[in-house]
């Protein structure tokens, strides 16, 4: 199952959270969780852990067409990924 990774306010606090979705496209899930205008990313897994934080520099951002939000989703959800998760989450330490 799919990890998206964004930043999200919940109870007040804003924070990167890890959401596990459904298989099949990600456009409209990365739309309705992520927010237009908003960076993420999207692996089909990431290295266990704790994610506590993410470099969204060059992270796609959410667009309110459901096919561009696939298209950005399609190099990180290929195998390999374009980007390596390991490469751009923190993970709390141990």
């Amino acid at each position: 199952m799919p990890k998206l990774v964004c930043e999200k306010t919940i109870g007040g606090v804003t924070a990167v959270r890890v959401f596990t979705t459904v298989s099949g496209p990600q456009g409209s899930i990365i739309k309705t969780m992520v927010g237009v205008g908003n960076p993420y990313w999207i692996w089909n897994s990431i290295p266990a852990g704790k994610v506590i934080g993410a470099d969204f520099t060059d992270a796609p951002i959410c667009s309110d067409s459901i096919s561009m939000n696939n298209a950005a989703a399609a190099p990180l959800l290929a195998d390999p990924p374009a980007v390596n998760p390991a490469d751009v989450l923190i993970y709390e330490e141990s």
